[in-house]
């Protein structure tokens, strides 16, 4: 037990709650809604729509060149858009959900967000589907309907627009419809997989190369094509309805750093690093870094190197990549962090973890990967780690990225991230077992880099690059505490202060914040850059962190930077996490990294504004802020451990969030969990209105469904989305309980208090990790007593089809409840009422406990 009056000291563990959980049924809670019409003549709608639809499908292409598709009725795409927003602060208009019509196959092949916060979809429509539509169009436009309640308004109402669809619609980002050159492209084809085979046919029959490697998801498979735009072009309008997407394959992502010599004294340095070296023990946690290759017999490599592959043997291991490399620089880092501080001190090195080296990227001299597929490559090279090593404790790291697909939506290569992070790719899933029995993965993914330049480009806020948009991947941004200047060249000086955003990093600020999660998640050392007299911004070893060279011979030591450092220091923390607290879950592990995550006071003084207060600013300035430099920048300690007046409380459970529905009717909601938290209300309301922080980390793993629609549909692309609510301040137990499960009686009035959280919970729509915080006098949290996580919307529950409905996940639930400054030992009352449940589920009878 700790001693003396050291109420801050972490020396105390984290407290678990699962024996507090208690599982219930769960029913999406109806409310009452009165909604404005959209419309003021729903019968002139109607007719405008018939009309529409009617010269839309006028306009087809000859039906007589069609691809006969497997499984598919031949028939016309269209686009349809949504009726503009009104108001400035209007949420995006969305295309309806119920346009689909499965059983006709009538089917949005994908959306996108416009500017004018309209949505526009790719529509098909089967040519024996066509009069079904039209009569359902006809019937949602009836003047005389008497009694009855007016068809469709949801699915029709909102729509504004139906066009003829010309066939550049399916593609994906710029595109030069007049380039004649060869190149590979990623077909997204709608499931099932015959209708693939299908298109690949047809383009083999054109002469066209299909790679025989493909992505599968539950509603896409991806294929590779290599062919010119006008090939493609008359590829995809033969094939209506079979392929909701079209992107450009991705050019080279080898990671390019303009390195400059550091003459410090290098194998002197080396050597004395090396003899102060305790290696990993048995059996350490590793992380394995996909990048360029290592140099194994770096002294500084060697000892804690547990092994080393490339994804073609003929590529070999070492680090190809000139100027020093680049995977030994991230294996360095991810060993020892930032060589800076052991190089000026004499500290013992003890090592907690291992690193590994998968050689993903092909060295030069040999082709580059075609295609630029790097969805598989990136899913292959998992898996032959895990054969090389199997059951090695693991997580893994990715420093590279690429700016050719937008972040704004799931990209074939973070959807294989998210699958391989959920355990879903490809041949891990058996028949009959539950998705919790998946082997899950940490993965860490660097931000994407800002690029030195004129200082007004370099400050822009640019948004990060693919695959970083990855739900599952903890995202790595930058900050930067160096701030040194050097005496040569004369007249620079660091772009940003200490303890500000690295100029290097990337953030999603200018992402929707409806569609998109909140990245970077986490902020790690990346350096500064130095800004001279004109303007001109670059990097320098001077504000650079100290990394290793594969040049071991003749300079072992190089300045590293930008988002790569950042991700391997993330590494970093990860394996020295996993070393302190085996055995924990991947989620759990990535939840704990947030979790401990706080802002330097530079960036804090953005969100926090006097006393118990967040600064005056609206919750969605907040969200900006926090696209911008996420939850802070990890603290180890804190993530290690609980202090006495800081206390991290840990729950890991799976739950079922869907079950059949009775009697063959559609999916339904099923299990939530309440949370009677072991809370210490005396202790807060002695502390009266001194100001008190709870932080709550919600973190899980999603199957993705790469889809044309779910770039604007977040609920097609997960396979189940969970949330957290606090109980009131006001409310009882019963009446939190009854508030989440059961209608809401029209005159029970809602339990309505100020809200003292961060963001709220209309911030989390996108993403697999919510977190947000609570800020304010300690006798308000006090009732804040009990926790409930639920699920909302996934294709677990809409796609039923794939079966997945009774289908369980798992999620890891942390909250840190911080009186900072104060003697107060929270967690002492905390641990004596986890000791008490514990004593009282001993005593249980059998019997009970089964119930």
């Amino acid at each position: 037990m700790p001693e003396g009056d050291d109420f801050a000291g972490r020396n105390v563990p984290h407290v678990p709650i699962d024996a507090f959980r208690d599982p219930a049924q769960y029913r999406y809670p109806s409310r009452p809604q009165t909604k404005t019409p959209k419309r003021d003549d729903y019968h002139a709608h109607a007719v405008h729509l018939l009309a529409q639809l009617t010269a839309a499908l006028d306009q087809a292409p000859d039906p007589d060149r069609r691809i006969a598709i497997a499984g598919q009725q031949p028939g016309t795409i269209v686009e349809v858009e949504t009726l503009a927003p009104e108001g400035v602060r209007a949420k995006a208009a969305k295309i309806p959900t119920g346009l689909d019509f499965p059983g006709q196959d009538i089917v949005v092949l994908r959306s996108r967000r416009n500017a004018d916060r309209t949505e526009s979809a790719v529509l098909f429509i089967p040519d024996d589907a066509q009069a079904f539509l039209r009569d359902r169009i006809a019937r949602y436009g009836e003047e005389d309907l008497g009694n009855r309640a007016r068809p469709d308004v949801p699915r029709f109402e909102t729509i504004e627009a139906i066009r003829a669809a010309v066939i550049q619609v399916l593609f994906a980002g710029p595109v030069d419809f007049e380039d004649t050159e060869p190149a590979w492209w990623e077909l997204w084809i709608r499931q099932p997989v015959a209708r693939a085979e299908s298109i690949a046919a047809a383009a083999r029959n054109e002469h066209l190369d299909v790679h025989a490697d493909r992505l599968v998801f539950p509603d896409t498979v991806v294929l590779f094509i290599h062919a010119t735009v006008a090939q493609l072009l008359d590829l995809a309008q033969r094939a209506p309805g079979a392929i909701s997407e079209i992107r450009r394959a991705t050019g080279t992502i080898e990671p390019f750093l303009d390195q400059g010599a550091l003459a410090l004294g290098q194998a002197a340095v080396v050597a004395d690093l090396a003899a102060r070296i305790t290696p990993p023990g048995d059996g350490a946690p590793a992380i394995c870094i996909l990048d360029t290759g290592i140099a194994g017999a770096h002294p500084l490599v060697a000892p804690a190197l547990a092994g080393a592959w490339a994804f073609d043997e003929r590529w070999g291991t070492d680090d190809h990549e000139q100027q020093g490399g680049h995977g030994t620089a991230m294996a360095g880092l991810v060993l020892y962090g930032d060589l800076e501080g052991a190089a000026n001190d004499q500290r013992p090195l003890e090592l907690s973890h291992a690193v590994e080296s998968m050689k993903f990227l092909p060295p030069r001299g040999f082709d580059a990967t075609e295609p630029t597929r790097y969805g598989f490559v990136t899913q292959s090279a998992v898996a032959l780690a895990e054969v090389e090593r199997p059951n090695a404790a693991r997580s893994f790291c990715i420093a590279t990225s690429s700016p050719d697909f937008s972040p704004s939506r799931p990209s074939s290569w973070s959807g294989a991230i998210d699958q391989l992070c959920a355990g879903a790719m490809p041949g891990e899933r058996l028949d009959q077992q539950s998705a919790t029995d998946h082997p899950k993965r940490l993965v860490l993914i660097a931000a994407g880099n800002v690029l030195g330049g004129q200082r007004e480009d370099v400050e822009a806020h640019k948004s990060l690059e693919d695959p970083a948009q990855s739900w599952n991947a903890i995202t790595v941004g930058g900050f930067t505490t160096k701030e040194a200047v050097p005496a040569d060249p004369p007249g620079l000086q660091p772009l940003v202060p200490a303890n500000h955003r690295s100029p290097f990093s990337r953030g999603s600020q200018e992402l929707p914040s409806d569609l998109t999660p909140i990245k970077p998640e986490v902020l790690f050392e990346a350096g500064n850059m130095l800004v001279d007299g004109t303007g001109f911004c670059g990097n320098h070893p001077a504000v650079s962190l100290l990394a290793l060279s594969s040049d071991v011979e003749n300079e072992p030591l190089m300045p590293f930077n930008a988002t790569s450092a950042a991700a391997g220091v993330a590494g970093n923390f990860v394996g020295q996490l996993q070393a302190a607290l085996p055995d924990l879950w991947p989620e759990t592990y990535r939840a704990l990294m947030v979790d401990s995550a706080t802002w330097p006071q530079p960036i804090r003084s953005q969100l926090v504004g006097r006393g118990a207060h967040w600064k005056s600013i609206s919750k969605g300035k907040r969200q900006n802020i926090l696209r911008d430099v996420g939850y802070g920048v990890p603290d180890l300690e804190r993530a290690f451990r609980s202090a006495r007046n800081d206390v991290t409380l840990i729950a890991q459970a799976e739950i079922q969030p869907f079950a059949a529905g009775p009697n063959g009717q559609p999916p339904v909601f099923n299990e939530m969990h309440f949370y009677d938290l072991p809370w210490p209300s005396a202790l807060l309301q002695e502390l009266e209105n001194e100001t008190v922080t709870l932080k709550v980390t919600l973190s899980y793993f999603i199957e993705p469904n790469l889809s044309g629609r779910a770039a604007t549909r977040p609920d097609t692309y997960r396979s189940f989305g969970l949330r957290f609510e606090m109980k009131k301040r006001t409310e009882t137990a019963a009446a939190f309980r009854r508030r989440l499960t059961q209608p809401r009686d029209s005159d029970e009035p809602a339990a309505n208090e100020g809200s003292h959280w961060l963001l709220g919970p209309n911030a989390f729509q996108a993403g697999s990790l919510h977190c947000d915080l609570w800020r304010g006098a300690a006798v308000d949290l006090a009732s804040h007593d009990e926790i409930a996580v639920y699920p909302v919307g996934g294709w677990w529950k809409s796609h039923t089809g794939q079966q997945r409905m009774n289908d369980k996940g798992r999620y890891a639930l942390i909250l840190s409840l911080s009186a900072p400054g104060y003697a107060v030992d929270l967690h002492a009352r905390i641990a004596a009422m986890i000791e008490a449940k514990q004593a009282e589920i001993a005593a249980a009878p059998i019997g009970i406990l089964g119930q």
